[in-house]
């Protein structure tokens, strides 16, 4: 698959996970996500990683990179197994493939979702029908859906 891109989608939503109930200030980042305690970023880790738990058990994902010149090619991968998903798919699990954080590829609802530094997550999609079963991952887990 080869991307464009300059293009500017208007009609992409985007869906976010996070451990706060709303957007954060400037000053409430700053308080919330420099020099996190321990066991509180243990806390944290563990509501994302229960969410991305829900979201593995219920439907088919998939890792991608970006390839080539300008990484204008995307080659989607489907992983080995559930621990091997299991293990990428959560905080810091990026790095078990070389990545930052994880990014992947949910078929069935059309999207993508990437892991994020600041313990939030989001998905990017176009069709309906995501938000639903994001909201049942997220109750389940204790997160919270945010949106733009």
């Amino acid at each position: 698959m080869d991307i464009d891109l300059n293009e500017q989608r208007t009609d992409v939503q985007i869906l976010s996970v996070s451990v706060f109930d709303h957007w954060l200030s400037r000053d409430e980042a700053c308080e919330k996500l420099e020099n996190v305690p321990v066991d509180e970023q243990a806390r944290r880790d563990a509501l994302l990683a229960d969410f991305c738990s829900q979201m593995i058990a219920g439907t088919d994902v998939l890792s991608f990179v970006q390839r080539g010149r300008q990484f204008r090619h995307i080659l989607f991968r489907r992983f080995v197994s559930k621990a091997a998903l299991s293990e990428y798919c959560r905080p810091g699990g990026g790095k078990v493939l070389g990545h930052r954080d994880f990014h992947v590829v949910l078929p069935e609802h059309g999207c993508v979702l990437y892991g994020s530094w600041d313990d939030t997550y989001h998905f990017f999609f176009k069709r309906p029908g995501l938000e639903d079963a994001a909201r049942v991952w997220a109750d389940k887990s204790g997160v919270y859906l945010l949106s733009r």
